[in-house]
């Protein structure tokens, strides 16, 4: 008995052309499935984002880069965002690869063996993680004029804050230093910062998050289904103690089911007082620590056992486990276990 991970590509196909939409005619959107498209299958996600119009991609590495382009057809443009290495000279040509060039070591050693290919420039807008400087924009311009550039592209830090002041400054800075570099597409948005509005759009945008329904905007719709099997059932009386440390207690009989899944598959630990799992709409709580392959639940108010229970769905969607774990819905997707039999809807 496996557990199962439901990627909906139909509404991952929704929610590109959602995005899309909120961005002007001009503006291309393109996405972004780094890690394996957020640990949930790269090749089926990368064409059907595809189908629906997407032609530029950002990855991680140049490892992933290569990889996605087996997947796409001529045409799709895959940009690497950790940056250029000469060891990968090759595999620019062959793979038509862009590389994000970072600071100006990777500038120098980009002109020096791939000097006639596509790269893209990013600036540092506020974030102090990667892309130039200021004063490097400055000492550097007559090498950066040089480039045979596709993109510059910024990253906002705080975009998920509407509000939040460092979004405008960033915007203003990147206005200001790419009207003195050359005149190609520029892109600061990614997710959360498409929905700051048009002003931050620029020529393309770079959802990611947003794609698989990990942010909660109006307009976005849930992708992902995790069901966990039932290995076994048992009762317990009361006083009886289930788990490791034996740190439950029950105070009633109770049937208890014992699910495969645990924190080796992503399901952390700190999450065993505070969330349930489901029988279509009726929770299950979680009895006892979570282990690393084993979840043991209540469901001494069912009718029958079910085959299965659901970790995440419409009951209880990414963003709701990430709340609860205290993290951000990036980490809950991109740890959802390689264990998990992975099946694709698309209508």
């Amino acid at each position: 008995m496996i557990a199962t991970v439901e990627i909906n590509l139909t509404n991952i196909k929704k929610n590109w052309l959602y995005l899309n939409k909120l961005s002007s005619k001009e503006t291309q959107t393109g996405a972004v499935v780094k890690a394996n498209a957020y640990g949930l299958g790269v090749s089926k996600i990368a064409q059907a984002l595809w189908e629906v119009g997407a032609k530029s991609f950002f990855v991680a590495t140049m490892e992933e880069a290569i990889e996605l382009s087996t997947y796409l057809p001529k045409g799709k443009k895959i940009y690497v965002l950790n940056g250029y290495h000469e060891r990968y000279k090759l595999a620019l040509d062959e793979f038509s690869i862009i590389p994000v060039l970072n600071s100006p070591a990777q500038l120098i050693t980009f002109l020096n063996f791939n000097p006639k290919n596509k790269a893209c420039l990013q600036i540092d807008v506020g974030m102090r993680r990667l892309g130039f400087q200021n004063e490097e924009l400055d000492k550097y311009k007559h090498l950066i004029s040089s480039l045979n550039l596709d993109l510059i592209m910024g990253h906002l830090s705080c975009a998920d804050n509407k509000i939040d002041t460092a979004n405008i400054l960033a915007l203003r800075y990147f206005k200001e230093k790419t009207d003195n570099l050359p005149k190609v597409p520029k892109s600061l948005s990614a997710s959360h910062g498409i929905f700051l509005g048009k002003l931050y759009n620029f020529d393309i945008t770079r959802p990611g998050i947003a794609l698989y329904g990990g942010i909660r905007e109006e307009g976005l719709l849930e992708a992902i289904t995790v069901r966990l099997p039932v290995l076994q059932t048992h009762y317990m009386n009361p006083g009886d103690k289930v788990g490791y440390g034996l740190t439950y207690t029950a105070k009633t009989k109770k049937r208890v089911a014992t699910l495969f899944g645990g924190y080796a598959d992503g399901i952390m630990r700190n999450l065993d007082q505070s969330i349930s799992l489901y029988n279509n709409t009726m929770p299950c709580p979680i009895l006892g620590r979570i282990s690393m392959d084993l979840i043991t639940v209540d469901i001494s108010h069912l009718n029958t056992v079910p085959d299965s229970l659901t970790l995440l769905g419409r009951n209880q969607t990414v963003n709701d486990l990430a709340d609860k774990a205290g993290t951000i819905s990036h980490e809950i997707l991109v740890n959802i276990s390689s264990r998990f039999n992975k099946t694709y809807i698309d209508l």
